[in-house]
């Protein structure tokens, strides 16, 4: 009855562990690892101010400089209307997520401050990397 089962088992374990193995050097097992590519990019707010951002290819964008996501009403209010639009910035790394980006200078540290459901204002410091990407060609 075990054999029965067995089979299946292995055949299916080895399915998994096969379509995580590619031929390209550049590939990454898909199995806990979401690589992709980000490049630098500019957005415009509806009033035709411009700011940079990070574009990505799992369709993810992000603030160069998010100090301007609290320092800015204009610019909150667009990306909190758009639903692919991120305050931090992307993690680059070699293998996982932002594989063609780079840490540069240091981290840009800057006040949050919000309103819980009480009515209670909370205030906290937030820091996140300096991430630079290639230009799109």
């Amino acid at each position: 009855m075990f054999y029965k089962h067995f089979k299946y088992i292995f055949l299916s374990m080895l399915a998994l562990f096969w379509g995580g193995c590619e031929n390209s050097d550049d590939s990454v097992a898909t199995y806990g690892c979401n690589s992709y590519k980000c490049y630098n990019s500019t957005a415009v707010t509806p009033s035709g101010k411009t700011f940079d951002i990070i574009e990505c290819e799992n369709r993810y964008k992000y603030l160069r400089h998010p100090k301007l996501y609290y320092d800015d009403p204009e610019v909150r209010d667009m990306i909190d209307k758009d639903l692919f639009f991120r305050e931090d910035t992307p993690y680059p790394d070699e293998r996982c997520e932002a594989t063609n980006c780079q840490f540069v200078g240091p981290e840009i540290c800057y006040d949050v401050n919000y309103t819980d459901s009480a009515g209670t204002i909370h205030s906290y410091n937030n820091c996140v990397a300096t991430v630079d990407c290639p230009k799109k060609k």
